[in-house]
This record gives structure tokens, C-alpha cells and sequence, in this order.
């Protein structure tokens, strides 16, 4: 799908380890986001928990709040299968509203898929 004419949107699922990794590219909005739907929601079906659903949203232009609520809400369907969505954003388009609204933490945001899939340091 053309999101602006010029950049298409895409999506596609692949497995890395235990998790599985939703790569996302263009923009996010009501045009774009059932395409983005239907990828998490495979990507949801797919996880073996409690391996996450680790959405990187690194070639992502624009979030608009369609996309948002979509990550709001396959995390939700993920923590109800004992899973988590984690989101790896890293430019201004993406950090920026997801600042605003206050959904840093609620997204497990990380900077990079590295960071999304390794487990977390057990503090000595």
C-alpha cells in the first residue's frame, strides 16, 4: 500500500529466537493500520509465551492515533496469553507521541531489537 504516493507501508513477521519480530516501514494511519493489524495479530498467534511480540517500528515515518490504539491493543492480547508487546522505536516520529501520551512503559519501548529480545540484567 502507498502511503503518501511515494513510500510504501510495509509489514512482515519473521521469528528471532523465541520471540517473534513485526518489522514495520511508512506511515501509520487509518489507511495503513488494518495491514498492521492483521500482521501483529499473526505475529500474536505465532509467540510461544512468554517470548514477546516485538514490534520494530524503526522505519516508521508517522504514528498516528489508529496505530497507536493497535499497539495498545495487540499488547493487551498478548498479555492475556502470559506474552508482552514490545515496541522498538528510535526516531522522533514515533517517540514523540508515544512521550506525550505517557505509553514509554506501558509499550516496554527500547531503542533497538537487540534490546527487545535479550532477557533483562538480574541486578547482583
Amino acid at each position: 500500500m502507498l502511503t503518501d504516493g511515494q513510500v510504501p507501508f510495509r509489514t512482515a513477521f519473521e521469528s528471532m529466537g523465541a520471540a517473534v519480530l513485526v518489522h514495520v516501514a511508512g506511515e501509520i494511519d487509518y489507511t495503513t493500520a488494518p495491514d498492521l493489524a492483521e500482521c501483529l495479530t499473526e505475529a500474536v498467534r505465532s509467540v510461544t509465551p512468554p517470548a514477546p511480540v516485538v514490534a520494530d517500528l524503526s522505519g516508521v515515518r508517522f504514528l498516528g492515533a489508529q496505530g497507536i490504539g493497535l499497539l495498545l491493543d495487540h499488547q493487551d492480547l498478548c498479555l492475556r496469553r502470559g506474552s508482552a508487546l514490545v515496541v522498538v522505536a528510535n526516531t522522533p516520529a514515533v517517540l514523540r507521541p508515544l512521550r506525550a501520551l505517557e505509553l514509554m512503559s506501558v509499550l516496554g519501548v527500547r531503542q533497538s531489537v537487540l534490546d527487545a529480545v535479550s532477557p533483562p540484567e538480574v541486578s547482583a
